[in-house]
């Protein structure tokens, strides 16, 4: 869900349902195929036992920790953005 940082300070006031409806339009995205992206990245994990680099579930661990980190950056982007001068 958007952060009421976001909404409340960055967003104008006309901007606000629309910000809402995209992020909640995005989550839904993710919550259907994540179980599909799960699944076929685990396959992808259980074909490569015998690999040199990350076999297993390992690859899929080492995917999952890319996510992660991907979205911890992206959780202090709101905060970097300097609001506009509203006049």
């Amino acid at each position: 869900m958007v952060s009421l940082f976001f909404i409340r300070v960055i967003l104008s006031q006309h901007q606000r349902g629309a910000a809402n409806g995209i992020s909640m339009t995005w989550m839904s995205l993710f919550k259907a195929f994540g179980p599909f992206g799960g699944g076929a990245l685990f396959s992808w994990g259980q074909s490569r036992k015998n690999a040199s680099f990350l076999p297993g579930s390992e690859m899929v661990f080492f995917v999952l920790n890319m996510v992660e980190v991907v979205g911890l950056l992206m959780t202090f982007k709101p905060f970097l953005a300097l609001p506009q001068q509203r006049g």
